[in-house]
């Protein structure tokens, strides 16, 4: 039964393959002029060749139903692609989907009507033009689906070459040695980017899934490169609080730093003072907050941007306190930090260690006694003050 059933099938779809391939050649004609009349710059959309193109493609896409009418098992790749590269090439014009659906609605309605009239003039049963509208809307859906595809692939495309345009803009304006005015005035152009006089940089910790993306909310005349291992944003002039604001809800769930506003020549500086903050966030030196502001922290990111130089500077100035047992030794640079922020008020100093003035004045004149001359020398007693402040700040107390 069930092979019978099926052979009844097959017969079916040959029948009336063979009734709808006569008509192929003046449908195709109908549709073509159809096309034309109602989308009178189709021809232009699809080609410059007099609609050549738009003439072929409705042959194919004609041929192709009555095809899988006959024999729906036909391999759909080939077919499926040049969908796809139909619906690709509207994207990449940069036009929308409109035309191309327009002429499939036109295709629909046309190839129905012809169903009719065949219907009436080879006596086709109420099942066969049932059996023949499912296949056609189907088909139309899946043309529309598939075109559909193809241009969101080819949006894809042109994003994706945007990103790649202004990300080499951006790794060109933080370039070192300085690249030339004129290039990223050209390439400027090219992305569509306006060139400020001045930028400040954002440096970017990826949030815990290690994704950054784009936002649009940003604004175009911002550039971005978020791929690891060091994304980064530059904003064009200072960062206005409502930019701050559209830059932390964009990025919600990364560590961001802003850099100081400068010229655009020195946006290299600028990304390096804001990376330079994002580690002191990581070390746990500066609070850990969404968004740190570099120009908050400027004696902190200058006292720590050289370890290497200051352990130089603590070495030398800090010295002294070495003839101190290590317990003692922490306590007097504390009570030497504290006196010199006090400008040497000693009631000052013993309220902000909380303890008596008496036990201020001994441990200075131990700390006198050991300093000499340097905490009468406005130099000394700067770097001195620097080097005890940047310990402070790492949380290391004073030990050798």
């Amino acid at each position: 039964m069930d092979d019978d059933r099926l052979s009844g099938i097959a017969a079916r779809r040959h029948r009336l393959a063979a009734i709808l391939r006569p008509e192929l050649p003046s449908i195709v004609e109908e549709l073509v002029r159809e096309v034309r009349r109602a989308l009178p710059e189709y021809g232009r959309l699809l080609d410059q060749a007099q609609g050549a193109v738009l003439r072929q493609r409705v042959e194919y896409i004609a041929k192709l139903f009555v095809d899988l009418v006959e024999y729906p098992e036909l391999p759909r790749t080939e077919s499926d692609k040049t969908f796809r590269a139909i619906g690709r090439a509207e994207g990449h014009a940069g036009r929308t989907l409109d035309p191309l659906h327009a002429a499939f609605r036109i295709g629909g309605r046309l190839a129905w009507r012809r169903i009719a009239r065949v219907e009436r003039q080879r006596a086709l049963s109420a099942n066969d033009v049932s059996w023949l509208a499912e296949r056609l809307f189907a088909f139309l859906d899946e043309l529309t689906a598939l075109s559909v595809q193809g241009y969101r692939q080819a949006q894809d495309q042109a994003r994706d070459a945007g990103h790649g345009l202004r990300r080499r803009l951006l790794q060109l304006v933080l370039k070192r040695p300085a690249v030339s005015r004129a290039v990223i005035t050209d390439l400027a152009r090219a992305a569509g980017w306006t060139v400020p006089e001045q930028c400040a940089m954002v440096a970017l910790d990826a949030e815990p899934s290690g994704r950054l993306h784009p936002d649009p909310t940003l604004g175009a005349d911002v550039l971005a490169d978020l791929r690891e291992p060091e994304p980064c944003v530059l904003v064009p002039g200072p960062v206005t609080p409502e930019r701050l604001q559209r830059l932390s809800m964009a990025f919600r769930g990364a560590h961001i730093a802003i850099g100081p506003t400068v010229a655009l020549g020195d946006a290299a500086a600028s990304l390096r003072w804001a990376r330079h903050a994002l580690r002191l966030v990581g070390d746990g030196v500066l609070p850990d907050v969404p968004v740190t502001v570099c120009a908050e922290h400027w004696s902190t990111l200058w006292l720590l941007t050289d370890p290497a130089l200051l352990r130089q500077v603590t070495k030398r100035r800090l010295s002294p306190l070495a003839q101190f047992p290590v317990k003692q030794r922490s306590r007097l640079a504390g009570t030497l930090f504290a006196w010199l922020r006090a400008q040497g008020n000693v009631q000052e100093t013993a309220a902000k260690l909380k303890v008596h003035p008496r036990t201020v004045r001994y441990r200075m004149r131990q700390i006198e006694t050991a300093f000499g001359d340097d905490l009468r020398d406005s130099d000394a007693r700067f770097e001195i003050e620097a080097a005890l402040r940047a310990l402070e700040l790492l949380g290391v107390p004073y030990s050798s």
